[in-house]
């Protein structure tokens, strides 16, 4: 069993570059750090990035297993501490949502998957850049709205890992405290990313070779998370957000560009 194990994680790093390697790297603990709550919207470059030294569908099934990790290493706290309310209004819609994703993902070429990837990163850029200059004090919690920007979380997750930015538009009209907002997000896409694993081993994403490269890359996990506290505590908040904008704006095109070719 051991040998076999083995056997795959050495076929695995020689049937990637170096240079994937690099980006898979960054983009784990670019989710490592998302996930420790110094940004909601960091997340969404870990695809992109990945994915410009594989296929969309490899750097899906790749990052899955991480995600999944990263969510239970806090699972603890986040029971004690998650918004129960909030998880009902949002969690059931978000299955919809995978639902729907399912369908989109079976649907479409990789072209116009990649031209989707695009436009929603430049979207959600767009709403991100919109709500930096919204006063969200005095903003009215509507369940609607949490139902809505749930089963789009759902949907988005499913085919491209980025979640965080639709259901952030309902969330930070809750005004919770940090805690609470972080550990109801971690219990949230702790059931959409298990939720995904059907779906994605029925389609034929997930195989033996990319859990051996999720298997190599899973010590960058921490790295990430640990990293997250350290920027948080000593960068400019102002000075980080501008940084990801810029990023995340590179990679909507990038990908933009990459679908219409």
């Amino acid at each position: 069993m051991f040998d076999s194990i083995a056997s795959s994680l050495v076929q695995s790093f020689h049937a990637h570059s170096f240079i994937f390697f690099v980006c898979a790297v960054i983009s784990v603990i670019i989710v490592g750090v998302s996930k420790s709550g110094f940004g909601a919207g960091l997340g969404i470059l870990s695809l992109p990035l990945m994915a410009s030294q594989s296929s969309i569908n490899e750097a899906l099934a790749i990052l899955l297993p991480l995600l999944i990790a990263i969510d239970l290493v806090g699972m603890r706290r986040f029971i004690r501490n998650a918004n129960w309310r909030i998880l009902k209004i949002i969690t059931p819609p978000a299955i919809v949502g995978l639902l729907l994703g399912m369908i989109f993902f079976t649907a479409i070429t990789p072209k116009v998957l990649t031209l989707s990837i695009g436009i929603f990163t430049l979207l959600f850029l767009i709403q991100n850049l919109a709500m930096s200059r919204m006063e969200l004090k005095d903003t009215k919690s509507y369940p609607w709205l949490g139902r809505a920007m749930g089963m789009t979380s759902g949907f988005t997750s499913f085919v491209a890992h980025i979640g965080g930015p639709p259901i952030t538009v309902y969330m930070l009209r809750e005004n919770l405290l940090p805690m609470a907002y972080t550990s109801t997000l971690g219990i949230f896409f702790t059931v959409i990313n298990f939720g995904k694993l059907g779906p994605y081993a029925y389609l034929d994403l997930l195989n033996y070779q990319q859990l051996a490269t999720s298997i190599i890359l899973l010590p960058c996990v921490p790295i990430g998370v640990y990293f997250g506290f350290y920027l948080a505590k000593r960068i400019s908040m102002k000075w980080y957000y501008r940084t990801v904008r810029f990023f995340l704006l590179v990679a909507s095109i990038k990908l933009i560009s990459d679908g219409l070719m």
